[in-house]
């Protein structure tokens, strides 16, 4: 940017001089270039057009996005943030991650979603956050509802959550095109035998509740206030439960405190979600296997925590109708089809956003017709 004297017209060798070189008259004052191409800025914000202004609920003004979904993941991380404390109940270090990093992805999917410019997401790729993205993250938030359930307040955080992030994202990714709502149907688990894995999954998921261990007390095999001579030795005997000088007192441990326990409960709604898949899905030859690996890896779970209390034992009973009809479907004798008086799959919804890929699985190698009466 140039600089000329107003009286004799010479140009300032200088910008910054305040006194012409020439005359010696004064030159006008310097005026740095902004450190912003102003027609830079202009292309950009073209490209990004402003929000429109929020006329929602009034109650979703001060959340982030405007977005029920962003309120229920920051339930689930103040829930999550309480399980540091050693009386809270928590995920586990593994599940936490899962849920952090699923929850931020789901943050910034609604933040672009609503065309909201933040710099913590605007970096985030489009691609990293498909549809199965939010559906993972409620289908986790649910699964994890009976993990969280105590006597505390994080119950009080993470049902609400569940809730906002469930409603809000149902017609945005479940029923809308590409949803899940044509490949499962829950009315499935109570036609034919499978009504007895409904039954075998709900009366293990009970007995996780109740006690599957507790500390015992330590045997007093002598006493030892006698000489060497005279010493008592008594028979074996525990000594009782009130006695705090001697017992190693603690509360007895239920399913969901025992390790991996919550994995085991994903484990077991995971089965229920195979069998709501309709018949009509093509599918791939490998996914019936899947029940009866998830209930190997139960029974091997429930055997090496075996003890004589009621839930372990009422754990093991409900695995007996779950694992026949796993291996039934194994070995591919279901007793489904997709005839006559089974409900079609629903049409899909409007699309309401860009289309984003699809759910279904298509995508998969699928059974050839030999293997028809193998479909899951």
């Amino acid at each position: 940017m140039e600089s000329r004297c107003p009286e004799c017209g010479e140009v300032a060798a200088e910008p910054r001089l305040r006194y012409c070189e020439n005359c010696g008259a004064k030159m006008p004052d310097y005026k740095p270039p902004p450190l912003v191409d102003e027609k830079g800025a202009a292309a950009v914000a073209k490209v990004r057009p402003a929000p429109p202004p929020y006329n929602g609920p009034k109650w979703l003004v001060p959340v982030p996005a405007h977005s029920p979904t962003v309120l229920g993941v920051i339930l689930h991380m103040v829930a999550m943030g309480l399980s540091i404390l050693p009386t809270m109940a928590g995920l586990g270090p593994f599940w936490s991650f899962i849920m952090v990093m699923c929850g931020l992805l789901v943050v910034a999917r609604e933040y672009r979603r609503e065309n909201i410019p933040n710099i913590f997401f605007d970096w985030v790729p489009e691609a990293y956050y498909p549809s199965i993205v939010p559906t993972l993250y409620a289908a986790l938030a649910i699964g994890f509802l009976l993990p969280m359930m105590e006597l505390s307040v994080q119950p009080l955080l993470w049902i609400p959550g569940t809730v906002l992030v469930a409603g809000h994202q149902w017609d945005k990714v479940f029923t809308d095109r590409g949803g899940l709502a044509a490949i499962f149907d829950p009315l499935q688990l109570g036609r034919g035998a499978r009504i007895l894995a409904l039954v075998g999954v709900m009366v293990s998921m009970m007995a996780l509740f109740f006690t599957w261990k507790t500390v015992e007390a330590p045997a007093v095999t002598s006493i030892g206030y006698l000489t060497a001579q005279d010493r008592i030795r008594p028979i074996n005997m525990a000594r009782p439960q009130t006695d705090s000088v001697y017992t190693e007192s603690g509360p007895p441990t239920s399913g969901l405190d025992l390790p991996i326990g919550a994995t085991i409960e994903l484990g077991l709604l995971a089965i229920l979600m195979l069998l709501m898949i309709r018949p009509q899905v093509d599918r791939p030859v490998w996914l019936r296997f899947v029940p009866i690996g998830i209930t190997a890896i139960c029974m091997a779970w429930v055997l090496v925590n075996m003890r004589m209390k009621v839930g372990p034992i009422m754990f093991l009973v409900g695995m007996v109708p779950v694992g026949l009809i796993s291996a039934l479907q194994a070995v591919g004798r279901d007793d489904l089809d997709p005839g006559d008086g089974y409900a079609p799959a629903p049409p899909p919804a409007e699309e309401h956003y860009v289309e984003e890929t699809s759910m279904s699985l298509d995508n998969f190698p699928t059974e050839t017709a030999g293997d028809k009466d193998g479909q899951i």
